[in-house]
């Protein structure tokens, strides 16, 4: 069965007077770092800057899957921001209990500038849980050619798990889809692992390093105009 993406809308956005506070939390604690917890409160944080700034986007992604002559139409609503932080003008990290859990909460204040992205980038899997040494397949589809990469977070360091190229954008791609395989790992001594996965789509072609610190990483976004881009992160567990 074959899918190709048909359509994209986008409705109701909203503007207000720079600057904009945007926080961010999230819980960490025997398999989640602090450190991991903060960078993703952070990132929450400046999403929701923008999200005060542009409003909410919803966008409705069409899907067409046929087999033979038989074809079904699937709609799916994504919430999606378009903006970027033109400057951080402060920024506050503080530890709290939450429901019995230690959690990571960053609050910012931001300048904000929307941004037009037209760009659809959708990856899917069944549960994104997987057992130790369980083959990882994705299945994506983006609206744009360009190349799509995936990056491993883990202890500040982002790793590339793998790079592929979109030749033919709107249609369905697998991810591994060249014979490489994606394999989950457990460290030595854990018997669970929470992972954090980058999926990056770039439509410009330029060059992605194996390893990056966060500060790199975020150098190499910023570098990518926002509407040559898009990030999706997805948070995994593997189990022994």
């Amino acid at each position: 069965m074959k899918k190709t993406l048909l359509a994209l809308s986008l409705f109701a956005t909203t503007a207000f007077a720079e600057p904009v506070t945007g926080v961010g939390q999230h819980a960490f604690g025997p398999n989640t770092p602090e450190a991991l917890a903060c960078s993703i409160a952070e990132e929450k944080a400046k999403e929701a800057a923008i999200l005060e700034k542009v409003g909410e986007i919803v966008e409705i992604v069409e899907y067409q899957s046929c087999d033979g002559q038989h074809c079904e139409h699937t709609k799916d609503f994504v919430n999606n921001i378009t903006g970027i932080i033109k400057s951080i003008i402060s920024s506050k990290i503080e530890t709290i209990i939450q429901e019995g859990m230690e959690t990571c909460v960053v609050t910012i204040k931001a300048e904000v500038e929307p941004v037009k992205n037209e760009i659809a980038f959708l990856i899917y899997n069944e549960d994104y849980m997987f057992k130790e040494d369980e083959e990882i397949t994705f299945t994506g589809m983006v609206s744009h050619s360009g190349k799509v990469i995936i990056m491993n977070q883990d202890r500040g360091v982002y790793t590339k798990v793998y790079e592929t190229k979109v030749e033919h954008p709107g249609y369905e791609f697998q991810i591994p889809d060249d014979g490489y395989k994606i394999v989950a790992k457990l460290p030595e001594d854990s018997n669970i692992s929470n992972e954090r996965l980058m999926f990056i789509f770039l439509a410009l072609d330029i060059s992605v390093k194996d390893e990056y610190n966060h500060k790199e990483l975020q150098r190499l976004l910023e570098s990518v105009p926002v509407y040559k881009k898009r990030v999706i992160y997805q948070l995994t567990q593997i189990v022994r």
